[in-house]
Order: C-alpha cells, then sequence, then structure tokens
C-alpha cells in the first residue's frame, strides 16, 4: 500500500462555534456534506468521544456511498479528531478538522487526511477533489 494524505484550508465567515456545530449536528450535515453531485440521506452522530459519526449518501448516478467515523478527539470549537473509513469495509484513515479565528474575522479550519490509500477508485486526485468540493459546499451552506 501506498498511503498519502490531503491537507486543505479555507477561511469561512462564520463564527468557529457554527463551524465546530456543522461537523457534529446531523440536521446541519446533511446540507453539505459530501462532494459536488452528492445528497445526503441519512446523517447520525453520537457527539462524545468513541461516538459513531455516519454520514449516508447518494451520487448522481443513485449510488450509495457511507462515511463511517469514529470521534477520537473532541476540544469544542478547537478540533475534531475522527478515525475516518470511506466506506464500511475500508481501511481506518485519520480525519483532523482543526478550527481558529482567521486574521480579519470568520474561522480558519483546516483539514488534514492521513493514512489514506489507493484503492479502487480511491486515488490522491479523487480525494483532493471530493474533500475540495465538500469544504466549497460548506463554505457555502455556512456564508449564506
Amino acid at each position: 500500500m501506498n498511503p498519502f494524505a490531503v491537507d486543505l484550508a479555507r477561511v469561512i465567515a462564520a463564527p468557529r462555534s457554527k463551524v465546530y456545530r456543522a461537523w457534529l449536528d446531523p440536521a446541519l450535515l446533511a446540507g453539505w456534506m459530501g462532494p459536488d453531485d452528492f445528497s445526503v440521506t441519512v446523517a447520525t452522530v453520537d457527539e462524545r468521544v468513541g461516538g459513531m459519526h455516519e454520514v449516508e449518501m447518494l451520487d448522481r448516478e443513485g449510488g450509495r456511498h457511507t462515511f463511517v467515523s469514529v470521534i477520537e478527539e473532541l476540544v469544542t470549537d478547537e478540533r475534531i479528531v475522527f478515525t475516518f473509513k470511506f466506506d464500511p469495509e475500508a481501511h481506518e484513515t485519520k480525519l483532523t478538522v482543526t478550527f481558529s479565528d482567521a486574521e480579519g474575522g470568520g474561522t480558519a479550519l483546516r483539514l488534514q487526511h492521513e493514512r489514506i490509500t489507493v484503492e479502487g477508485t480511491l486515488d490522491t486526485q479523487s480525494v483532493n477533489v471530493g474533500w475540495g468540493q465538500t469544504l466549497a459546499k460548506l463554505q457555502k451552506f455556512l456564508e449564506n
């Protein structure tokens, strides 16, 4: 296996608490999670260390995708760490999302996704594009 990582940053014109909650509130997750042309059908969050964080989505062709995570760390309005799987049968990866005050206002969000391996259609480019589109959706969702 050839592991790789994704490291992306965005500044979102919303308070840290609102950006943080968007990752943990199932109703909010349903409004933005997933790449372009994906829609959330079910979002479930057990908001505690050791709790499950699952998002089921449909792609434009009707294909079902499920992201399954375990929350490993919660630091209110600062950091969430997940053991993340791209589907229930995939290997575990590490997803860290941090939130800080952005210079000039808003929230600086950093997403670091580590220990990803090339599997099936999963490769460096698709993961970068997918998370990039997902963060753009989050930004639009919170700023409108």
